[in-house]
């Protein structure tokens, strides 16, 4: 076991750690929403677009259980440094191949890359809280992705979404990201790779964390994809929709360091147990609050809420695991981003077309009330022999 960090070093290594991610977290933004765009100025059909759109979480999902390893072997800040350079190779792989078909290879290689970016990052920002203010620490990290993943889209209208500007502007967010890494001083040692570990050990130990992180990209998924449709099914304007779904973002960029705060102060347990009941409730006061004002505070506190389930996931995998089973926890948690991304859409679609549109509430609704169930047979043991107060 090493010792703790010093004071000065744990802020240095979180400090060092969220601005890299948010600094990659811009080309994310950007990323995500201009190979749409392009796809649709191409006349791609859109079951096109959709598995393309799956090759970044798949990249994620296979890269992940290599991850610990490479880790150990390699050193966290060198897979770091590499990953950085792979992302800004495969920014410009999009614009010098601007073909859907090479699209597919270049986003499973940039899931890949980004994924574990993301994933060593938070075993850092981990790893330098303590477990009196992880909390609020997990709570600010998650607050700073919201904020940065959303100023991504922002470039666009500036730029447009020809020309190599964005792409440019993209790749200098991403080299920008490995200036705070300078700062950071990290033990290598920690991270080493130990027999019975890694990364399906964690899932044997945490089936039921890594079941609360799938219900929040689940959610993820299918609000991002279906509350539009949700909206103007319902006889909203178009501007009106994207707003509401806007001021969701809003809850989760703003409200996660209060979560974090009250899981500090009161129960890791009891966060996660009280946002399940909110979200799932509210999710479902959607099919009656669409088409009246109460859908604005109902779509914030639903923000709120659904991605506390995460800050607060991230808080007991801080507080259970070190070292290298924090590489294979936040690895496999990067995965259930792919897992959700993967799952959610289809099944929402497919329910909506059997069901019609209220399927869409339902369904959130049904994941999060799963969730309880599960927290209830288990008795609110979230990793094998452990009991969260």
């Amino acid at each position: 076991m090493s010792a703790p960090l010093p004071f000065a070093q744990r802020y240095r290594t979180i400090v060092a750690a969220i601005a890299t991610v948010a600094s990659c977290d811009i080309a994310m933004g950007l990323t995500l929403q201009m190979l749409p765009l392009l796809m649709e100025k191409g006349h791609v059909p859109a079951w096109i677009m959709g598995l393309n759109a799956a090759m970044s979480p798949l990249g994620i999902m296979i890269g992940g259980p290599f991850l610990p390893r490479i880790v150990s072997r390699f050193g966290s800040k060198r897979v770091v440094y590499i990953a950085i350079l792979v992302t800004m190779a495969t920014l410009a792989a999009f614009k010098l191949f601007p073909s859907v078909w090479a699209w597919f290879a270049i986003r499973f290689v940039f899931g890949m890359a980004a994924g574990t970016l993301f994933t060593v990052s938070e075993a850092w920002i981990m790893s330098g809280a303590e477990q009196s203010n992880r909390g609020r620490t997990m709570g600010l990290y998650t607050s700073v992705l919201a904020i940065s993943f959303s100023i991504g889209p922002l470039i666009i209208p500036f730029t447009g979404i020809d020309g190599w500007a964005p792409w440019l502007i993209g790749i200098l967010c991403v080299g920008m990201s490995a200036i705070p890494l300078t700062f950071l001083r990290i033990s290598e040692d920690s991270f080493r790779h130990e027999e019975g570990g890694g990364f399906w050990a964690f899932v044997g130990r945490a089936p039921l964390l890594l079941f609360a992180v799938g219900t929040l990209t689940f959610f993820d998924a299918v609000i991002l994809s279906f509350f539009p449709i949700f909206g103007l099914r319902s006889g909203l304007p178009v501007e009106q929709v994207t707003t509401i779904l806007g001021v969701s973002i809003i809850g989760n960029a703003l409200l996660q360091l209060p979560i974090g705060l009250l899981a500090d102060k009161w129960s890791r347990l009891g966060v996660i147990v009280l946002s399940a009941i909110i979200t799932a409730v509210l999710a479902l006061s959607m099919i009656w609050t669409i088409q009246s004002w109460l859908i604005w505070p109902v779509m914030l506190v639903l923000g709120t809420t659904a991605y506390a389930i995460y800050t607060i996931a991230l808080t007991i995998l801080g507080d259970n695991f070190k070292g290298p089973d924090l590489i294979a926890g936040s690895a496999a948690f990067a995965a259930m981003w792919g897992v959700g991304g993967i799952l959610g859409p289809p099944i929402a679609g497919a329910a909506t077309d059997a069901f019609g549109i209220i399927a869409i509430p339902i369904t959130v609704t049904a994941i999060y009330v799963i969730l309880l169930i599960g927290l209830g047979l288990s008795r609110g043991r979230m990793v094998q022999g452990v009991a969260h107060g």
